[in-house]
């Protein structure tokens, strides 16, 4: 859990549980997913440092203002990400070529952890 100092007080979050996060300069919104619905906290601080923070737990920065968690990630194309959820981000052509290797050496990690976990079903 990361405890973050949001706007109406501090609150402890579990990185899985948080989708993305969007700035608008140094606002930043997080979009976290808490039971069958999704809340947003925001913050101010500059999303460089959000990211030194969440980088460790499987998020990618696809634009300077996006920071995406992998394991919402659907799929990434012709400079696209897509959500489980649906949702699209446009991915700069300087930065799309190592996002999706970062989407794709995060999905081979993680197919491999299922299978020696014993929960993996196949391939999608």
């Amino acid at each position: 859990m990361i405890t973050f100092p949001f706007v109406g007080g501090e609150r402890g979050i579990e990185p899985e549980k948080i989708i993305y996060v969007q700035t608008d300069r140094r606002l930043n919104v997080f979009h976290v997913s808490e039971g069958e619905k999704e809340v947003q906290y925001r913050l101010y601080k500059k999303l460089d440092e959000i990211e030194g923070t969440l980088l460790p737990y499987a998020f990618v920065r696809c634009h300077r203002s996006y920071l995406i968690n992998l394991r919402y990630v659907a799929k990434v194309s012709n400079y696209l990400l897509t959500l489980k959820t649906g949702e699209t981000f446009t991915i700069p052509r300087a930065r799309y070529k190592w996002v999706k290797e970062q989407y794709v050496s995060w999905k081979n990690v993680d197919d491999t952890h299922s299978v020696l976990s014993g929960e993996w079903s196949g391939f999608e």
